[in-house]
């Protein structure tokens, strides 16, 4: 089936000549970092894919499901169009960070907790592209810890002077590498987050409020395994569920447990060697090849099969949305 990336940017043409790894802030936003970014790798593998801002008659459609609501006025302006297509449209929507949508036949999810293996399936998030390794010269050196996010995803605690002044007594430098998020108004141009080669531990500890927390994807565990650095992170699901040894990453779950997770690796530098070591091993289940074989897994295997499946029911719920 024709596999189409859904995009309703107005630049079009422009992005399909992206270079992911080197136009990386391009990619800040879930839907460009979800669907324009999957695009961009499938093509440049070879695989025949499409990226539009108008629906094709047939085929597979990945969409953002922040961007449904464009999906549906796209198709409602062509109805005609539509339904020479016979109901044969299939749509997947890349679920992210906002709710589940009824008007998908299937979802991406970001995490396994989210899954079901039946209609929504688990694709790791692409690592950070154009991501650029510790200099591994730093040997166990613990001088200056990294944030790297969006700023309300950070725990209040970690912009307090107090925080700073614990990391200064310990000769260590807090760089907050973030930016507050506001959709398309978002200003990523003093970002760095690709950047880990003076970073020497990544802490990304989130609000205890932090909205949809349980669907978050880990890629700051799997960017610190491919950076080379150890991570201090609060108890998401999902990096709990990637957790298969302590050495994987320190649980923190406020300032207290911040505080003896950094005085532990200051006070441990074989633990800070074995932390490095075993994300080397871990990394390579997410680095961006490994992400490409579980698109390829979904869109030639799973897909196939469970649209098969499904079939009566396949599109109900989207026609169903476009008489709405």
């Amino acid at each position: 089936m024709q596999l189409t990336f859904f995009l309703d940017d107005g630049e079009i043409e422009a992005l399909r000549g992206l270079d992911p790894d080197r136009d990386w802030r391009e990619l800040q936003r879930g839907e460009r970092a979800w669907v324009l970014q999957s695009y961009l790798r499938l093509e440049r593998a070879g695989y025949p894919v499409r990226l539009a801002s108008r629906l094709p008659e047939a085929g597979v459609v990945v969409f953002h499901a922040k961007q449904r609501r464009e999906l549906q006025r796209e198709c409602r302006e062509c109805r005609e169009r539509c339904a020479r297509g016979g109901g044969k449209l299939v749509l997947v929507a890349v679920r992210g960070d906002v709710g589940r949508w009824a008007g998908a036949d299937f979802e991406v999810v970001q995490n396994r907790h989210s899954a079901d293996g039946r209609r929504r399936f688990f694709v790791p998030h692409w690592p950070q592209p154009g991501l650029l390794p510790r200099d591994a010269a730093r040997g166990a050196t613990l001088a200056r810890i990294a944030y790297k996010g969006f700023d309300r995803n950070l725990h209040g605690y970690f912009r307090s002077a107090e925080w700073r002044q614990f990391l200064a007594a310990r000769g260590i430098d807090w760089v907050v590498d973030s930016v507050a998020f506001a959709e398309r108004g978002t200003h990523g141009e003093a970002l760095e987050w690709p950047d880990f080669r003076a970073v020497d531990a990544v802490l990304a500890v989130r609000p205890a409020a932090c909205p949809r927390r349980d669907s978050k994807p880990a890629t700051k565990l799997y960017n610190a395994w491919l950076a080379g650095v150890p991570a201090m992170l609060s108890p998401d699901v999902a990096f709990g569920e990637l957790r298969r040894s302590p050495l994987d990453y320190l649980e923190v779950t406020g300032p207290a447990e911040a505080q003896a997770a950094v005085r532990r690796l200051l006070a441990e530098p074989g633990l800070y060697q074995r932390m490095v070591a075993n994300g080397r091993e871990r990394a390579a289940e997410f680095t961006a090849g490994a992400v490409l074989e579980r698109w390829l897994e979904l869109l030639e295997q799973i897909l196939p099969e469970r649209v098969r499946a499904v079939a009566p029911g396949v599109n109900r719920a989207w026609r169903q949305s476009l008489s709405a």
